[in-house]
């Protein structure tokens, strides 16, 4: 890079700025305050000197966006694969179980409450130890 002119000037920094500069000093191992603020002015004033910068954050976005679209594809996948079990199971069951007569539904909806409650109950009961099909053994 060709060295250019350089121009001196007092400048005064209000408190806040001045901390920030020394953090930023810190952070980037430069003790030089001209050279950080003259980045900083750079980067803000000019915003060809931003591209390098945003590069990284760019390629970052464009990684979690990947991520992203290829997580709602299988999210999407599994969903239609449950709402395929459920209804395939809703037709098995019609199939299989014929409506109940008015006379017999009271106690019948009391068992089946019964025993949902129950199912549940052992579901709480054992969620810590529940893990997806996926990462279970076969038996």
């Amino acid at each position: 890079m060709a060295k250019t002119k350089r121009v001196q000037k007092t400048v005064y920094f209000d408190a806040e700025v001045w901390e920030a500069l020394e953090k930023q000093m810190k952070v980037s191992h430069n003790p030089n305050v001209s050279a950080i603020v003259n980045d900083g002015l750079r980067y803000a004033m000019f915003p060809e000197h931003r591209n390098d910068r945003d590069a990284d954050l760019v390629k970052l976005y464009n990684q979690f966006s990947a991520s992203l679209a290829m997580h709602r594809k299988k999210t999407a996948r599994d969903l239609a694969f449950m709402q395929e079990l459920i209804l395939k199971f809703a037709h098995e069951f019609f199939m299989h179980h014929p409506s109940i007569p008015e006379d017999n539904k009271a106690p019948r909806e009391a068992e089946a409450n019964t025993r949902l409650d129950a199912f549940m109950e052992n579901i709480v009961r054992n969620m810590s130890e529940l893990k997806p099909l996926s990462d279970r053994e076969e038996v």
